[in-house]
């Protein structure tokens, strides 16, 4: 009898990504044919764009020719968000049913931009979450811990980790932290979630980074024992490799044994992420027949070679809700189409981990880039959370010198801050001021998805 294989190496075989590269680009192509006969006439920012530039059906013969749209931007996009949804009437059933809303960067409203899933989407969206288990190597024996905050405005986080239990037919805990609401009683603190990993023996744990790390930091206080645990799955927030080595020597300091920190690129146009099957793989985009993405060149939006660097646009092949077309995620970072080395999958990665393009803030006359100041303070141990701000000496003077103010919530009562100072200043050039708060006073879960970690005080002065 030949070895028996296990369901995740099964479940590899059935993946788009796993198949060869001339079957990934043929699904892409039909797919993105399909999209287009749709688009034309059904999708009102499309119509509209093509119009303006006299273009018809007939000028997108494959998916080479998608250059020939604009680049779609979040404020196109926040603006008018029904004009990036389909009009699926007269369509078959599925594709007409609305099924859930998520929601994505602050609208011109100030609240949330809507994202629509019909029906067919969220078949999709099962396909995704499978396809991004399968990389992470999840088996069948699994337990998860679902550490997403539950929020006002309903996020892809918190649901699509139920989603993606569910389609692995997988045991969860959906701890609820923190307290949204008033008018809202299951919210959880942060020991009793540390109790609830602990008595569900939960050998997944799923969140944002920076709370994940908090909710280890308090684990270690409490003495809890977290050896079951095997897989860390991260997102919503930058894990550069000092952060990713923190958590795991935090983990085995709890009972982990070699536990793996696998971390997601996520965005709600994803409904998922883009994803790691091993430390250092690249960020492997698990549907590239539903999901195709290209590297521009930030300023000219022409295709750049894989390698080099460039702004990341998304395009949307198989959505029958909010459907976007060359949609520019905002981060800069770099493309592979080789075969991964770690899995054999045959998609598309991001082989760099991807930087907002618009990262860089002056102060006092230097650019400065604050992603080197959260890498350094993200791999600190005595560092719990962390925040940067940027405003002026004297806020109510707009000609007040600039300061650089980074606020700091300490592991326990022995930590210190000695020494950050001066390595932020040589990371930067910039001296900062430090200010020591608590936890909650940076980020409550709960009321966000995630903690703000840079706030430029100065973009809304008055004076």
């Amino acid at each position: 009898m030949g070895p028996v294989l296990s369901a995740t190496v099964d479940a590899m075989s059935d993946h788009i990504m796993f198949k060869s590269h001339a079957e990934i680009e043929a699904a892409q192509e039909a797919n993105f044919a399909e999209t287009m006969e749709l688009a034309i006439t059904r999708h009102p920012w499309c119509a509209r764009i093509m119009a303006e530039r006299g273009l018809t059906r007939d000028d997108f013969g494959s998916l080479a020719d998608i250059v020939k749209l604009p680049v779609t931007t979040k404020q196109d996009y926040m603006s008018a968000p029904d004009d990036f949804r389909l009009n699926t009437e007269g369509l078959a059933p599925e594709m007409q049913a609305a099924w859930d809303v998520m929601h994505t960067t602050g609208s011109t409203t100030g609240k949330p931009t809507p994202f629509h899933s019909t029906t067919w989407d969220f078949y999709d969206i099962l396909t995704l979450q499978h396809a991004m288990m399968t990389l992470r190597n999840v088996d069948e024996n699994d337990v998860i811990a679902n550490l997403f905050p539950l929020t006002m405005w309903p996020h892809g986080g918190f649901t699509r980790a139920i989603h993606a239990a569910a389609v692995m037919n997988l045991p969860m805990v959906t701890v609820l932290p923190g307290n949204p609401s008033p008018h809202f009683q299951w919210g959880r603190g942060l020991d009793e979630v540390v109790a609830t990993v602990q008595r569900s023996r939960a050998t997944i744990i799923w969140g944002v980074t920076s709370y994940i790390r908090r909710v280890l930091v308090r684990a270690a206080e409490l003495g809890a024992d977290f050896s079951p645990v095997r897989l860390v799955l991260v997102t919503g927030e930058a894990a550069p490799e000092g952060l990713r080595r923190d958590l795991v020597a935090r983990l085995e300091a709890i009972g982990a044994r070699d536990p793996f920190v696998s971390i997601s690129y996520g965005a709600t146009e994803l409904q998922g992420g883009m994803v790691e099957c091993a430390p250092g793989s690249g960020y492997h985009n698990p549907v590239p027949d539903q999901y195709y993405v290209e590297i521009v060149d930030p300023e000219t939006h022409a295709p750049v070679p894989d390698g080099e660097s460039g702004l990341i646009l998304l395009t949307h092949l198989r959505r029958r809700g909010t459907l976007l077309l060359r949609y520019a995620l905002g981060d800069i970072t770099r493309r592979s189409r080789e075969t991964c080395s770690h899995c054999g999958a045959n998609t598309d990665r991001l082989i760099e981990i991807p930087r907002r393009a618009d990262s860089l803030v002056k102060i006092r006359g230097m650019l400065v880039n604050p992603d080197l100041i959260s890498e350094i303070l993200a791999a600190e141990p005595s560092v719990a959370e962390f925040q940067i701000v940027i405003d002026r000496v004297d806020p109510a003077d707009r000609h007040s010198m600039d300061q650089m103010i980074l606020r700091i919530a300490l592991t326990g009562a022995e930590a210190t801050t000695a020494g950050l100072a001066d390595r932020v200043k040589q990371a930067v050039g910039v001296t900062p001021v430090m200010e020591i708060v608590s936890g909650d006073d940076i980020y409550r879960p709960g009321d966000t998805l995630k903690s703000k970690r840079i706030m430029d005080l100065r973009l809304n002065a008055t004076n």
